[in-house]
């Protein structure tokens, strides 16, 4: 099946999937996306301040996904072809995040390029269209 995800999971994560919540650590204020569990710099569990950065960033790196799609990804693949996939450093937060490209063609992306996030279809899974975030290139 793949990286199954709960719908009571999916739901708590909404704000990270939808808004790219970033959580910046209470004691040494490293970022971290998703804000949860121990600080992965000074490995306090202290919690974190969230915020919501603007969603740009530049791509640091680049892959394309063709023909061995995970299962929950294997009717994106099928409907709309390769699936290019990023790891972004964002303008303003400390941290990289990756997703999957959005709007352009998989294999137009490189590294440098600036990107913005949007909220898009991802897949479906127990008959709910999930729904996060991806990125498209700002050139």
């Amino acid at each position: 099946m793949g990286a199954y995800i709960s719908l009571p999971t999916w739901r708590r994560s909404l704000d990270q999937r939808y808004r790219l919540v970033v959580g910046e650590c209470t004691d040494c204020g490293a970022a971290r996306f998703p804000p949860e569990g121990a600080c992965a710099d000074c490995g306090s569990d202290a919690g974190y301040d969230e915020f919501e950065p603007e969603g740009t960033g530049e791509v640091v790196a680049h892959t394309v996904i063709e023909g061995a799609a995970p299962p929950e990804f294997s009717e994106t693949e099928k409907r709309a072809g390769a699936i290019g996939v990023v790891l972004v450093e964002l303008d303003d937060a400390d941290v990289r995040i990756p997703g999957m490209l959005s709007d352009c063609d998989p294999y137009g992306t490189e590294r440098g390029d600036a990107v913005e996030k949007v909220l898009r279809r991802l897949y479906e899974q127990e008959g709910v269209v999930r729904y996060g975030y991806k990125f498209r290139p700002t050139d």
